[in-house]
């Protein structure tokens, strides 16, 4: 089936955005890691492919960075 095959753009993003130190680089590695969670979120969905480890890594990825959002928000 085409598409379902692991993107891990989006991980290696993600990896960047949660071990990113500098604050002022932090917001956009944040969005570009949320950006591709989605991007690869909807390819999956349009694939027809919904319940795949991948998906429920991504949930959990964009779940921390969510909280991270959060707590700059709070800063």
């Amino acid at each position: 089936m085409a598409g379902t095959t692991p993107d891990t753009n989006w991980l290696t993003l993600y990896r960047q955005a949660v071990l990113e130190q500098d604050p002022k680089q932090l917001r956009a590695r944040r969005a570009r890691a949320q950006h591709a969670i989605c991007r690869r979120a909807r390819e999956l969905w349009y694939a027809g492919v919904r319940d795949i480890p991948e998906r429920r890594q991504m949930d959990a990825a964009s779940d921390l960075l969510g909280i991270l959002r959060t707590l700059e928000a709070h800063k």
